[in-house]
């Protein structure tokens, strides 16, 4: 299955064999459905250590726009513009999970996989609903893609940092500037929204179901300072009250491109959650 356009979620959500109809050829291959679930990491609210700090996680929520399998591994289209991969997408999830990452419990996608009995050798975690390209894709009704909530303990002295974070993406605080006037698309908001992940090689067959797990220990594999967050009651935080208790005295603020205390570590956290690989993504198809 590969879609014809680099646009929204919306046409990948076409029924699989009509999209397939078009563009993957005529395989003869096996259609299936199948569950498809969600789940935190076991240990994943358990104090780790990082870069000289020990960090327990209190909260740790994550949204999940679709999923999308690949027959071919990962390739060059991972680091070209191109938001849509190149090969044959084998299998798609596309409906949406908001997910306790510090539960063990299966969470079910709102809606049912599909694809053919093929095998799987990359895929793909959107982060959005709604236009992948929509350079605004937060707002009334539309989840954070991110919040956290945890202490950071220095291990030196034994400082603690009580921190949160909320994280969006949109073009304005995850955009990269466009630094070649003669190619404005070089680095579309769509390739921040998506993560590529190479590296399985996943039968795909009938009567199985999927379950991704996720672990947020593997977004801090980029060294964060916790000493260097602005306090919660400046303008650089907007962490979600919503999602977020009033314990936390820092921020890690909600942009890669701000300025000031905390600059670089919301950008870090970004960088983290986006290449945290196996670390923090893995993926199983099972009877």
């Amino acid at each position: 299955m590969r879609p014809l356009v680099k646009k929204a979620l919306a046409p990948l959500l076409l029924g699989f064999a009509s999209v397939c109809a078009i563009s993957c050829g005529t395989t003869g291959d096996e259609l299936i459905t199948f569950p498809a679930y969600a789940q935190g990491a076991s240990g994943a609210g358990d104090p780790f250590t990082v870069d000289g700090y020990t960090i327990q996680l209190t909260f740790a929520q994550m949204y999940i726009g679709g999923l999308y399998l690949n027959e071919a591994p990962a390739g060059p289209t991972f680091d070209s513009p191109e938001c849509i991969s190149s090969g044959i997408y084998a299998a798609q999830v596309p409906g949406t999970v908001e997910l306790n990452l510090l539960s063990t419990t299966p969470q079910p996608f709102s809606v049912m996989g599909n694809g053919t009995a093929d095998l799987a050798q990359s895929w793909e975690l959107w982060l959005t609903t709604g236009d992948v390209d929509d350079p605004i894709n937060t707002g009334s009704g539309i989840p954070d893609i991110v919040d956290l909530q945890g202490t950071a303990t220095r291990q030196t002295d034994g400082a603690q940092f009580t921190f949160a974070a909320t994280v969006t993406i949109d073009q304005l605080n995850r955009g990269i500037p466009v630094s070649d006037p003669s190619q404005p698309g070089l680095n579309p908001i769509c390739k921040e929204r998506i993560i590529e992940a190479g590296g399985i090689s996943q039968p795909l067959f009938a009567g199985g179901q999927l379950t991704v797990t996720v672990d947020p220990r593997g977004w801090f594999n980029v060294p964060i300072d916790f000493s260097t967050l602005p306090l919660v009651s400046t303008d650089a935080c907007e962490t979600d009250p919503s999602s977020i208790d009033g314990n936390a005295r820092y921020c890690i603020p909600d942009t890669s491109l701000g300025s000031g205390a905390g600059s670089t570590q919301g950008a870090t956290l970004f960088t983290g959650i986006r290449t945290g690989g196996t670390a923090a993504y893995t993926l199983q198809f099972t009877k």
